[in-house]
This record gives structure tokens, sequence and C-alpha cells, in this order.
């Protein structure tokens, strides 16, 4: 558990974030948000809390049959806080499925765009209490016999 909010303990958890995300970690990803959590995720029209979307996000990025891969650009981290801190930054995510009908699906995300809220819980963890995912231009899509 984290004990002090400092710019690196932040950027652990980004990184842990898209650890577990992109299927390297076996850890849960929800379990990185408040249960208050408010997200947008790069699809959604509306905001969801953060258990909902990191639950889909699991089953999609993180499933046996799909491999995935991020790339981080400089996390900067702002505490105004004692006990909060935000990281902003920009990232590429690609992702390869295949479908049940034996086609692969290829995702990429080359611009994406981060910002999410961090705060200590009682316990001392950081968790997300805010995040907002959106991209520069909509992810690239690409289906191929596999």
């Amino acid at each position: 558990m984290t004990t002090e909010l400092s710019p690196d303990a932040v950027r652990a958890e980004v990184q842990k974030f898209w650890s577990i995300l992109s299927g390297k970690s076996k850890d849960k990803l929800e379990d990185l948000y408040s249960p208050s959590a408010i997200v947008f995720s790069g699809k959604a029209k509306l905001s969801e809390r953060g258990a909902l979307p990191a639950i889909r996000r699991m089953r999609h990025y993180a499933a046996a049959d799909s491999l995935s891969t991020v790339e981080l650009d400089t996390i900067e981290v702002q505490i105004p806080g004692p006990d909060i801190a935000i990281a902003s930054y920009t990232y590429r995510f690609s992702s390869t499925k295949t479908l049940k009908d034996g086609t692969r699906e290829d995702r990429k995300t080359l611009f994406g765009r981060s910002t999410q809220i961090f705060q200590l819980d009682p316990s001392g963890a950081l968790r997300i209490v805010h995040e907002h995912l959106s991209s520069a231009a909509p992810p690239a899509v690409e289906k191929a016999k596999g």
C-alpha cells in the first residue's frame, strides 16, 4: 500500500493500470478504482461508474485470445492537495483479438490522451476517482482472416 503521495507513486499506479489492461498482470483493473469513481472512456457518450468500464476492458483486452501493447509518453503529475494527484499523459495502444468467426480484429489508438485523478483511500492506497481517456483520432480498426 502507498503511504505517501508522490509523483513517483502516481506514475507507478499509471504503469500498473496499463500493465493490467495489456494483460501483463493478473491483478484486477477494477481494484484500482474508488467505488465512487467516474470514468469517461474513448467511446462513451456518458460517464460511467469506475468498475463497469474496468470489467468490460478486462474482458476485451486481457482475454486469452487478445494481445495488447502500450507506449506511454511522459506522465505529468500535479499534487493539488495532501491526498489528491492528477496524472496527465499521452499514449499509443494497440490490441489484436480473434473473434468468434475466426477473423482477427486489430485496434490502434495512435493519439490517446489520458487524465486520471487519484486519491489516497483510508488504507493509504491510491485509487482512481476520475478518469478521462480520449483520442485525437478515432481508433483504427482492421479485420483480417486469421
